[in-house]
């Protein structure tokens, strides 16, 4: 059975909060002179959210997938139920973001992220399932699905 996995992108204060985390712990375990147990448990649990990613795995019998993985390592999956597609879009938007609490409002309260989409449509409804800042990676990979599923490919960027 074929298959293409879109991976999803992490926002940009996951990824620098979880390189600080995995900094600290890695000074944790070689520096500190805590018991051995905790500073592996702490380095291990912050290899696991700087490793961890999102992919959906869309088949060609359109029994789709929600991958959960640690550097590509798939610990579990689940089923991702989605319409079947009318067709797929590929097109530019912008992403906002606001992050006014906690830890992670430290680092800035407003995000703007301009970004190259693709998405499924079915009558008025979409589901987004990938998104990238390379257009030619946004168009191989609704070309992919496109031929994957048979149904036809939409580029808004072209207008």
């Amino acid at each position: 059975m074929k298959s293409i996995i879109c991976k999803q992108e992490r926002a940009l204060k996951g990824k620098i909060v979880s390189f600080i985390v995995l900094v600290f712990s890695v000074l944790y375990l070689l520096v500190i002179s805590e018991p051995l147990l905790s500073r592996l448990l702490l380095f291990t649990i912050s290899i696991v959210v700087f490793g961890f990613s999102v992919s959906y795995k869309i088949n060609s019998d359109f029994n789709n997938q929600k991958l959960f993985s640690v550097f590509d390592i798939i610990l579990f999956k689940t089923k991702l139920d989605l319409d079947f597609p009318d067709y797929v879009s590929v097109f530019s938007a912008s992403f906002k973001l606001d992050n006014d609490w906690g830890a992670i409002g430290a680092l800035g309260t407003k995000e703007k992220h301009d970004k190259i989409v693709v998405r499924f449509f079915t009558g008025n409804k979409n589901f987004t399932l990938y998104k990238t800042n390379k257009y030619e990676e946004a168009v191989n990979k609704a070309n992919a699905l496109s031929e994957l599923l048979n149904v036809e490919v939409y580029d808004a960027t072209k207008e």
